[in-house]
């Protein structure tokens, strides 16, 4: 992502042997990883964890070794240790305290969407819709973020982002791991979930949604005249292609390809 919030290289899927040759493809300010970078000191979770919960931020735990190592359900957080490795031998060490520049950092979603919108999510809306609408809201193009996955690793982009900007917070200690947040400072009061959907505010203007790597429009919609076609025809191809997409064709009210009705 870069300085107009628009994801510059969109990938899935990739191992963390795979990320070192990205970083080295890409050279960022900045490595954003959803994970945390090693186990807690003692006990069963990390004081970063238990700093957010005390703000009403939940999260999974991170155990100490003991109580972590060999069980299946933390084998995520293995993966994303190997991960925090692989970005230090390309450069990238993890991040502890001052600037995160040039450094790998710990970020957690729903944490950062909680913060920008300034409450948890209100009852009846899915993770997906609320994660992509506070994107949105920040000036973000979510035209090719079309799985959670995809929506989580661009609020991981932009907490690295705002970051590097001087929005941040991390609380914790730094020995364990730290999570960053693109704020300044928690609120004295734990986040209450909103009653409703609110309207979140959107940059009066935002880049095309067409989804074409070379549009670079600025809108006050979500088009430039003409280019909802070049999105209906990427959305046929990746359906044809087996891609997905037919649940945006369906949103936005578009026929699917002829072929497939």
């Amino acid at each position: 992502m870069d300085e107009r919030r628009a994801p510059l290289a969109v990938r899935s899927h990739l191992r963390p042997a795979d990320v070192g040759a990205l970083i080295d493809d890409l050279r960022p300010d900045v490595v954003a990883i959803d994970s945390p970078p090693r186990w807690a000191a003692t006990g069963r979770s990390r004081r970063t964890e238990r700093e957010l919960a005390a703000c009403n931020i939940q999260s999974f735990n991170t155990p100490s070794e003991t109580h972590g190592r060999g069980n299946r359900f933390f084998a995520w957080m293995e993966v994303g240790f190997e991960v925090f490795r692989v970005a230090n031998e390309h450069g990238f060490p993890t991040y502890g305290a001052g600037t995160p520049k040039g450094r790998a950092v710990e970020v957690f979603p729903h944490a950062t969407t909680v913060v920008l919108a300034g409450n948890l999510p209100p009852k009846g809306i899915s993770k997906r819709v609320w994660r992509e609408r506070v994107l949105h809201a920040q000036g973000v193009r979510t035209d090719e973020l079309t799985s959670i996955d995809r929506i989580d690793a661009a609020l991981a982009a932009l907490t690295g982002l705002l970051a590097l900007e001087g929005k941040r917070f991390a609380p914790g200690d730094p020995r364990e791991g730290v999570i960053m947040l693109p704020v300044n400072t928690l609120p004295a009061r734990p986040f209450r979930q909103a009653s409703r959907i609110p309207n979140l505010v959107a940059p009066l203007f935002n880049y095309c949604a067409c989804g074409d790597p070379a549009c670079h429009a600025l809108v006050r919609g979500e088009f430039a005249p003409g280019h909802d076609a070049k999105r209906k025809a990427m959305l046929w191809r990746r359906a044809r292609e087996g891609q997905g997409s037919i649940e945006e064709l369906e949103e936005r009210g578009w026929k699917l390809p002829p072929e497939m009705r």
